[in-house]
């Protein structure tokens, strides 16, 4: 498992949120986030998701009956300390239940952002990452011209890597891509997205092979 890549990360920071990461690697999970602005970010967006918990769940009292059932297991020994842990268990099984029900019914904030504007200003496109880096939404805001006969693409731009493809901007509308692992790699690291003229349907050489229109700085949460 590569420990650097986005996505991994952003599943330590939530096992780390939780309280599931225990041991060296909650140990090694520590030095990074105290050294590491990026996961910073995601321990602080974890824990901004599951506070929501705190107000979406009602305590759960078990009834008498599941009480005397574990009296009657455990042979009527230390009832005050099973009775506790019997209650630690439903509020674990309660969390658990509310975690996956709002995963189910909220949609998660994007991970990464940029605005591409014109030289005037104006906003033309809205580029998201999605929460686990494994999806890309490109909304077309302003008036958008696409040259005849000619394509515009994005791409992530990497330190120190060479420019990796994200696919064509839409003239209108929205639209939501898959990312491979090239792609996911590259969007997870860039502080920069860029827009390229290109041959209808895009560059035939996977790198950008004509004029480099506009470049957006990448926003993180």
């Amino acid at each position: 498992m590569n420990r650097n890549h986005p996505e991994v990360l952003d599943l330590l920071a939530g096992e780390f949120v939780l309280g599931t990461l225990a041991g060296a690697a909650r140990r090694r999970f520590e030095r990074r986030l105290a050294a590491e602005p990026f996961v910073a970010r995601r321990v602080q967006a974890w824990e901004e998701r599951l506070s929501a918990l705190n107000f979406g769940l009602e305590p759960v009292a078990p009834s008498p009956a599941v009480w005397a059932s574990i009296e009657r297991r455990i042979g009527g020994s230390r009832p005050r300390t099973w009775r506790g842990l019997a209650a630690a268990a439903v509020a674990a099984a309660m969390l658990g239940l509310g975690w996956f029900l709002w995963q189910d019914t909220r949609e998660l904030p994007p991970q990464a952002e940029a605005l591409i504007a014109n030289p005037a200003g104006e906003t033309l496109w809205r580029v998201e990452l999605a929460a686990d880096g494994g999806r890309v939404t490109v909304s077309a805001i302003g008036a958008i011209r696409h040259p005849d006969q000619r394509s515009l693409e994005l791409w992530a731009l990497p330190p120190d890597a060479a420019p990796v493809s994200l696919g064509l901007l839409p003239a209108s509308g929205r639209v939501e891509r898959a990312l491979d692992e090239r792609q996911r790699a590259a969007i997870g690291l860039a502080v920069n997205v860029a827009v390229s003229d290109e041959p209808f349907g895009g560059s035939p050489t996977g790198a950008p092979t004509g004029a480099v229109l506009y470049v957006a700085a990448v926003a993180r949460s």
